[in-house]
């Protein structure tokens, strides 16, 4: 059976809300005893955890939904995903320095693009016991609650989240009341859409697999999400990186921001 209409999603929100929540205690269950930490070609952190996460995440979205293709951080790419209209997108554990440092700001991240654009989104972080919930028609929920962008609408009083290695070269750029350091964009994007903070920004290129859910949730819950430049974010995209950094808030708070950040748009040029 096709499942190409809005009115379709909330079977796909059902089964990757079950399959994040099920990860993401797996992954506590690592926490209880001393870590195995390996690195990936690039020096990138991973661990059992992650793997664990993404065979769990992998094999129930291939059951429930046989034709899509899947697009996994810990998971060869193939480039038949290409091709196919419909793509989840996975980071199994976004934030895994964070993982590792035992702290609470990582997350599970289950994306699904159609046709290039996010139009589901989950993000489970187990340690707070947050799950982030939406899709394009559906809206967002944190743990069941209906949730939305807050309706900030000046720079000077909002409360943005920014990785923690951006804080001093953003700091500089915006006259606001608070720029909180949080790991895990996917985390960060999802806070955002459920009116935790007002806005996030990152003046780095993301990857996909930690900002498509994120994405999803955002423009869900009645924000906006963009790159630096005001371009639309696009995913299942040959290069996983985005071209720019991004900027996700409520639509007035959006529009001011993007011209707020115009300088580091120009430092990237």
């Amino acid at each position: 059976m096709e499942r190409d209409g809005v009115d379709s999603l909330q079977h796909e929100l059902t089964v990757a809300s079950e399959l994040a929540v099920e990860a993401g205690r797996r992954i506590l269950r690592y926490l209880e005893g001393a870590l195995e930490v390996g690195h990936k070609a690039r020096g990138e952190v991973v661990t059992p955890a992650d793997r664990e996460s993404d065979r769990l995440i992998r094999h129930g979205l291939a059951a429930a939904f046989p034709a899509d293709a899947i697009f996994s951080e810990e998971t060869a790419d193939s480039p038949e995903r290409l091709a196919n209209s419909r793509v989840w997108i996975v980071d199994p554990l976004d934030g895994t320095s964070n993982f590792i440092a035992r702290g609470d700001e990582f997350s599970v991240s289950i994306g699904l693009a159609l046709d290039g654009k996010p139009a589901v989104g989950v993000v489970y972080n187990p340690t707070r016991g947050e799950l982030f919930a939406g899709a394009t028609g559906l809206g967002v929920t944190l743990n069941g609650v209906d949730a939305r962008v807050s309706d900030a609408g000046e720079i000077a009083s909002a409360r943005f989240s920014v990785s923690r290695k951006e804080v001093a070269a953003l700091s500089g750029l915006l006259p606001c009341r608070e720029l909180a350091p949080i790991s895990s964009m996917a985390y960060k994007l999802a806070r955002v859409a459920a009116g935790m903070e007002d806005g996030v920004l990152s003046k780095k290129r993301r990857k996909e697999w930690g900002s498509c859910a994120g994405a999803a949730l955002v423009q869900a819950a009645g924000g906006r999400v963009t790159l630096l430049d005001g371009a639309e974010i696009r995913f299942n995209r040959v290069e996983p990186l985005q071209p720019l950094g991004m900027v996700a808030a409520g639509p007035a708070l959006h529009a001011l921001l993007l011209a707020a950040l115009r300088p580091l748009l120009a430092q990237q040029e």
